[in-house]
C-alpha cells in the first residue's frame, strides 16, 4: 500500500516556510547527527539547535523530529540524496 503524499503532508501543498537554520538542523537530523553532535557543526548552542527544530517541527505540523523530517524531505525542502557516498 503506497502512501498518498497528500495526507502526508497533510491537505495543503503549500510548504510553510523553514529558515536556513532550520533546514539546515533537519538536514543534519536526516544524515543521523544527534543535536548534541550538529553543535560542532553549526556553531550553534544546543539550545539554538533545539528552537530551531521544535519550530521546524511546529510549522510542518509534525508530531514529532521524524515526523518533521520526512515532511520536510517529501516537500523538498530537504535534499534526502546520499551524496556522502560514492558507489
Amino acid at each position: 500500500m503506497m502512501t498518498d503524499t497528500h495526507l502526508a503532508i497533510g491537505d495543503r501543498l503549500i510548504s510553510p516556510i523553514l529558515t536556513d537554520r532550520e533546514i539546515h538542523c533537519l538536514t543534519l537530523v536526516a544524515e543521523g547527527r544527534k543535536p548534541d553532535e550538529a553543535v560542532n557543526g553549526l556553531a550553534l548552542s544546543r539550545s539554538e539547535i533545539d528552537v530551531a527544530l521544535t519550530s521546524a517541527r511546529i510549522k510542518l505540523n509534525a508530531s514529532n523530529l521524524l515526523h518533521a523530517v520526512s515532511i520536510a524531505m517529501l516537500i523538498g525542502a530537504i535534499d534526502h540524496s546520499d551524496q556522502t557516498h560514492s558507489e
